[in-house]
């Protein structure tokens, strides 16, 4: 898969990244979007399971694009429900794709992925933007972040949402009270936070793919289950179409 780098420049954020943009070989709608750019690309090593999964035809034909993190400052800020970054990637980020790659205007079915903040920033996007992305890839996330307060918003929204969500979490993220840094600290467990989420988009009637796996909060371990979350999220159309 042909890929080109870009460093991206964004008002809302007041920083710069690199975006690595892969068209595919074949025309296609649909748009994949990974944030934590690097971590999926060097530790989860989603590029080869992407070309694994098209040889085998078990996807479909999707747009990849990889958004770096660029700084681990920037990842604590701008990760958890931050505004500004949900008006980057849907005010910033999908425009200048389409404008610089005028194929992805035909591309409808968006999906955006994340794991643990990423994730946790993936479905915060979502709600603030209704019908931008229509599946929701969340590995780990950490939607403990401020005593749920993601998951209280999901709860009371109205109407209710209609995203398409892949949750996944370890049967071994059950640790509690935990410090991650002097500003940012979980309380509840991985596990327990995300089964709540799951519980509310259930309760709004959402399609959800809930998985627990047997392992902890690893780049390992979600290489192990995002073949299965991309064959849910880029089911292959009949034969003669993408």
């Amino acid at each position: 898969m042909n890929e080109h780098l870009h460093r991206f420049q964004s008002v809302h954020l007041d920083n710069e990244r690199a975006v690595w943009v892969c068209p595919p070989a074949v025309p296609a709608r649909h748009l994949t979007i990974f944030l934590d750019g690097e971590l999926y690309r060097d530790q989860v090593g989603a590029p080869a399971l992407l070309a694994a999964l098209d040889a085998q035809q078990a996807i479909a034909p999707t747009w990849v694009v990889y958004v770096a993190f660029e700084r681990e400052e920037f990842r604590w800020r701008e990760c958890p429900c931050h505004p500004p970054f949900a008006r980057f990637v849907v005010d910033e980020l999908l425009p200048w794709l389409e404008h610089t790659y005028p194929a992805l205007r035909d591309c409808p079915a968006r999906t955006l992925v994340g794991l643990s903040y990423t994730g946790l920033a993936a479905a915060y996007i979502a709600h603030q933007a209704p019908g931008r992305f229509a599946r929701i890839l969340a590995q780990s996330g950490s939607f403990w972040w401020n005593e749920g307060w993601l998951i209280g918003q999901y709860a009371a929204a109205r109407p209710h949402p209609s995203t398409a969500f892949y949750l996944d979490v370890g049967t071994k993220e059950s640790e509690e009270n935990v410090r991650h840094r002097e500003d940012v600290f979980q309380r509840q467990s991985q596990i327990e936070a995300t089964r709540r989420f799951r519980d509310v988009l259930l309760g709004h009637g959402c399609e959800v793919n809930y998985r627990e796996f047997d392992g902890g909060h690893d780049c390992a371990e979600w290489k192990k289950t995002l073949p299965a979350a991309l064959v849910w999220a880029l089911p292959p159309a009949p034969r003669g179409r993408s």
